[in-house]
């Protein structure tokens, strides 16, 4: 059997409440993964006291980040070197370009003809379809 590492959960040195608690020290301690009883604990606080501090608009809505530790060293040992990026069994096929070129006066004859040719026909012959 494999014997895995644990996760363990982080742990919160308790000290005495401070004088003055910022909000960048509680996002600090979220983004380490302190959840808010953990800051309870931390700063010797009442569990009203860290809600009403989670009302503020800086810290509403914020978790503590999930920190998730590997069970073993994962090493990238490959190089840019060994990675294939040439692809010798694909194949590009050429696509010719094709230029054409509009004769301005042919285009507004045509469009002319066909505005006739609309114009001209009964309304009858457009409702038969």
């Amino acid at each position: 059997m494999i014997d895995a590492n644990e996760p363990t959960p982080g742990g919160v040195v308790k000290q005495e409440t401070p004088a003055r608690i910022t909000t960048s020290m509680i996002i600090a301690d979220l983004d380490n993964g302190v959840d808010r009883n953990g800051i309870r604990d931390k700063y010797s606080l009442q569990a009203w006291e860290v809600k009403q501090m989670f009302e503020h608009p800086a810290l509403k809505g914020k978790k503590a980040k999930k920190i998730r530790k590997l069970s073993f060293t994962f090493v990238d040992d490959t190089t840019f070197a060994e990675v294939d990026v040439d692809d010798t069994n694909q194949t590009s096929i050429p696509v010719p370009t094709v230029e054409t070129e509009v004769n301005e006066e042919v285009a507004m004859d045509s469009i002319a003809n066909t505005i006739n040719t609309i114009e001209s026909t009964d309304d009858n012959q457009l409702t038969q379809f």
